[in-house]
């Protein structure tokens, strides 16, 4: 007979009680980790802080937590405990003879710890902690790829610029505020838009009598840009001249004499070579502090030109010529540098004045600026056609764009009341053109692609002459960083733009209907000279006039009064091209 097992009620409640404990029992199992889904330090960092400062660390936990310091003297915590989810912890560093210190933060439930390490820092590095520490907090709200940079673990012991250029190019999402370039030696290799600079405090803006935005005050020759060029001396070796490609009126510059195409072979008694002509041309084209100095041009001629400072006009030539039925006005502007609207709108007031029907507009050296100055531009170019119609819209990041209900803002075309000039009627200087010739080349940028794009948005023919665009679609709004001993100013990309067409996507540029490369128009890669602004000796400046008149000004040969041949090299790349709100 078999036997049969029999479990008593009684017992099979024993049983269930058992696994019931057995399961609260996991619920104290210690997991592995130190609990935390993000944090915004690196444990092998050790963080710079001074005397009576405090830094921010942000984390996310996965259950509630405690925070300990090593050096309760030295460093003092606003909150030795918190809950599950986001937190910000604040370490004040007192008075104290000790030098260094650790926080150790343990997330209940959960068997490792993790550490901040932090040690007293010199000025130097205090200061630079502490533009880092405002940088990233400002990058966390309004960077245009904010989600992704919150993911990162920032190494704030950098210096200030370094910070902002290893965090940002770490990153893969912000391919448009990185852009590749090609090098002489046809290496490529990525640049920021974003940039910080620390500021000058004897560079003092002015506010103009009329315009609410400010001159601004620059170490500057007067050199729009230059080109270099190489080329074989007498004793057949390879040297550089630096063709300027433009300069600002009542600059340095211009008052010795130097104009479009002088040829600057030595600086300071020195010759141009292949080794030294990268630097020089920075010194020239960007220099930091005012200097004089001695240059001497291809055909020996000597110019002692300074730095200043000046406020550089950005209104290089704006002229009117008559011929046959055309009155044709021509403007060469280099910046949209907002403190000078009012000579801007001067020019456009001309304009209207003389009834021009054609307009070259030369935008070759211009990389952008202010929005509002932009706005001003194609505002006047188009007249009444603009008016009520959108100038441009704008994304922002997806936590901004999520207040905004993901509908992109708009701005107006400014033709009836302009802010930057006391809210005046832009009707003075309204040109009412259909069609804009607009000379372009790599170096259009930002705000100057805006004013094409925005034209191009309300239905106006902008006819593009000379090489691609830069492209660059997205804009910077921007702050100042104060600290005890220096002012920062911080340009991240934080805005995309389109037109009242919708039309954004134009990082790769603008494609010219008619292309010439003034460095080498008669396409063999070769140096030849440059003619002067809104002369038939311009061949950018030719087309246009041939294509408004139907007469053939083209020549096969470009216009340089001494003719030096040469091959165009490619140029460093100056950062601070903006779209700036």
């Amino acid at each position: 007979m078999k036997k049969r097992l029999f479990i008593a009620p009684f017992n099979i409640l024993i049983i269930l009680l058992g696994i019931i404990a057995s399961c609260s029992d996991d619920k104290d199992t210690i997991l592995e980790g130190n609990g935390l889904k993000e944090k915004s330090w690196s444990t092998d960092k050790t963080y710079s802080i001074s005397e009576g400062q405090t830094l921010k660390f942000t984390f996310n936990a996965r259950s509630s937590w405690t925070a300990n310091s090593n050096s309760t003297t030295f460093l003092k915590l606003s909150a030795n405990s918190g809950n599950s989810g986001e937190n910000t912890l604040e370490i004040t560093a007192n008075k104290s003879s000790q030098q260094q210190g650790t926080v150790t933060i343990k997330v209940n439930g959960y068997s490792a710890e993790t550490y901040i390490n932090l040690k007293l820092s010199s000025n130097t590095e205090h200061e630079d902690n502490e533009v880092n520490y405002a940088v990233d907090e400002y990058l966390k709200k309004m960077y245009l790829w904010n989600d992704d940079y919150k993911k990162l673990t920032p190494d704030f012991t950098l210096s200030y610029d370094k910070f902002l250029e290893n965090t940002l190019m770490s990153m893969t999402t912000n391919t448009l505020d990185k852009k590749v370039y090609i090098n002489n030696s046809g290496q490529s290799y990525y640049a920021l838009f974003s940039f910080i600079q620390k500021l000058d405090p004897d560079l003092q803006p002015t506010r103009s009598s009329n315009t609410i935005e400010k001159k601004v005050l620059q170490y500057n020759f007067g050199f729009i840009d230059m080109l270099p060029v190489a080329y074989r001396g007498t004793s057949n070796s390879t040297y550089i001249f630096l063709a300027v490609q433009g300069v600002h009126p009542g600059s340095s510059a211009h008052q010795a004499g130097i104009k479009r195409g002088t040829k600057i072979t030595q600086i300071n008694g020195q010759r141009l070579t292949e080794n030294n002509w990268f630097d020089y041309y920075y010194n020239l084209r960007i220099p930091t502090s005012s200097i004089s100095l001695e240059v001497k041009d291809y055909e020996g001629k000597t110019y002692n030109i300074n730095s200043g400072p000046i406020y550089p006009n950005p209104v290089i030539l704006s002229q009117v010529k008559q011929i046959g039925l055309h009155k044709i006005g021509y403007l060469a502007y280099s910046a949209f540098e907002a403190g000078f609207d009012q000579e801007l709108f001067d020019t456009f007031k001309n304009f209207h004045n003389q009834s021009i029907t054609d307009l070259i507009l030369d935008l070759r050296y211009n990389g952008g600026g202010h929005v509002i100055s932009a706005n001003l531009m194609a505002s006047c170019i188009a007249g009444e056609a603009c008016a009520g119609k959108t100038f441009a819209s704008y994304r922002y990041n997806n936590s901004r764009m999520e207040v905004l209900g993901n509908q992109r803002p708009t701005e107006q075309f400014a033709y009836s009341k302009y802010a930057n000039l006391n809210n005046t009627s832009l009707a003075a200087g309204a040109l009412n053109l259909p069609t804009v010739y607009c000379l372009v080349s790599n170096n259009t940028a930002s705000s100057s692609e805006l004013v094409i794009n925005s034209l191009k948005g309300i239905g106006i023919d902008v006819k593009l002459i000379g090489m691609t665009t830069h492209g660059k679609n997205v804009g910077m709004e921007g702050i100042t960083i104060n600290t005890a001993a220096a002012k920062y100013e911080l340009y991240p990309i934080t805005f995309q733009s389109y037109n009242a067409k919708g039309n954004g996507d134009y990082a790769n540029g603008f494609q010219p209907e008619y292309i010439i490369d003034e460095d080498a128009p008669n396409g063999n890669n070769m140096f030849e000279g440059y003619g002067d602004f809104g002369t038939s000796e311009d061949p950018l400046y030719a087309i246009a006039e041939s294509l408004i008149t139907g007469t053939n000004l083209i020549k096969s040969t470009t216009r340089s009064i001494n003719k030096v041949v040469g091959k165009p090299l490619k140029k460093p790349e100056v950062k601070h091209i903006g779209m700036i709100k």
